[in-house]
């Protein structure tokens, strides 16, 4: 489990926050976990009502009073164990649950117009939710399309959007005012995925790239903004605090193929369009799905990750892996197929204001590339993938179908 701090005055929570931030100047890689990290965040959780089957790399968000889910992948493993929860396959499944009456359950939409896949990317513009892109395992593998979802007269409709620039997958995408911004992404052609460049070669840093769409000015299409200078990566989480955006972790691919943590995190300015280094992550662990994941206005929720034996750093150089994260202690004997998965239960938090890192109660299962929606004091979790798990004597599989709900409070 995180290291555990005593409850502390607000006050010297902050007082220390920012001693962190001030020691952070010029934060590179070699920032190795510190040995007490303060607890920012406190979250009670509990069950939410569950998907109706098994499934990862959806994308989730609020519209409207309802949590959308659109998308995804189940690998099928556990459907021996649950049979007819787990099928095997992508999906351009979409369902819809009511918040205010979340005990009728998850209501089917309609499907969306694409093909099925996962690691869609989309975010909430007034009173719809834009998703684009995502790969799956057959032709053309990762995909540049995209569309909306809307109710207007209590019907769920779907309407076309103009393409990506190229084909994207697990890019870190968020909202201002009207603008959605795209950072980075992954491109996949069924032998393995690319960050640096897309399969072809011809779209330089892919996974640095910042694009812009005008949700108001729709007809102008995809806009190139000013590149990261970071990492090439995916999977990083995306988060809108004041007038500024936040890019943490995520994944990288060396040249070789391998799979490498990215931790260097940027901010960016819409306004004057620049961007800045903040501090690293304080553990080599990252992958994040979603863009609705900010508490009060300021700490950016950063649950879970899996941790590569690399880091890639900025200048392409790999490193080795530093920190140690968290796992669950098992008490029960898990599915054959997954006693040997690596994933963990850490809740990382980042404090925009001090630049600095806490923590959040742990999650009560191991995951990776959770997704996450905060609403208010209340946080929605879907688990992206795990080994297994049983809540209250219910067993939960490698993409399960459980939904985590947490009350949220400041420490």
């Amino acid at each position: 489990m995180p290291d555990h701090v005593p409850r502390v005055s607000r006050a010297l929570v902050s007082l220390w926050c920012v001693f962190a931030a001030c020691n952070a100047a010029g934060a590179d890689a070699s920032n190795a976990e510190a040995p007490e990290r303060l607890q920012l965040i406190d979250i009670t959780w509990s069950a939410g009502k569950h998907m109706p089957q098994g499934m990862q790399d959806n994308v989730v968000n609020e519209l409207g009073g309802w949590l959308i889910s659109v998308g995804g992948f189940c690998g099928g493993v556990d459907d021996d164990w649950k049979p007819g929860k787990y099928p095997r396959g992508f999906l351009n499944k979409v369902w819809g649950l009511e918040i205010a009456r979340e005990a009728d359950g998850w209501q089917t939409l309609p499907d969306y117009p694409g093909a099925p896949r996962q690691a869609l990317f989309g975010a909430v513009v007034d009173n719809a939710l834009y998703v684009w892109g995502g790969f799956s395992y057959d032709a053309p593998y990762t995909y540049a399309d995209g569309y909306r979802i809307s109710r207007v007269n209590q019907q769920w409709a779907w309407t076309r959007l103009p393409d990506l620039p190229s084909p994207s997958a697990w890019s870190g995408i968020c909202a201002v005012g009207s603008r959605l911004y795209s950072f980075g992404g992954a491109d996949y052609d069924a032998q393995r995925f690319y960050t640096d460049t897309d399969r072809s070669g011809t779209v330089a840093r892919l996974g640095a790239r910042l694009i812009v769409f005008d949700t108001a000015q729709p007809d102008k299409g995809w806009l190139v903004e000013s590149e990261c200078p970071g990492t090439p990566r995916c999977l990083s989480a995306a988060a809108v605090v004041g007038d500024a955006i936040y890019f943490i972790g995520g994944l990288g691919v060396a040249s070789s193929g391998e799979y490498c943590n990215v931790v260097d995190n940027w901010k960016y300015a819409p306004v004057s369009r620049k961007w800045e280094r903040i501090r690293d992550l304080p553990m080599s662990g990252s992958g994040s799905t979603s863009n609705r994941i900010v508490y009060q206005s300021r700490y950016v929720l950063l649950p879970c990750g899996y941790q590569y034996d690399r880091i890639k750093r900025p200048d392409g150089s790999l490193a080795d892996r530093y920190g140690t994260p968290s796992k669950v202690v098992r008490t029960w004997k898990s599915h054959p197929k997954l006693e040997n998965t690596a994933y963990f239960n850490h809740c990382y938090v980042y404090d925009t204001e001090t630049d600095s890192f806490g923590t959040a109660t742990p999650l009560p299962f191991d995951d990776v590339a959770s997704i996450t929606v905060v609403l208010g004091d209340t946080v929605y979790m879907f688990p992206g993938e795990t080994g297994g798990f049983v809540w209250e004597g219910e067993y939960f599989g490698h993409h399960p179908e459980f939904v985590l709900k947490g009350a949220l409070r400041l420490h």
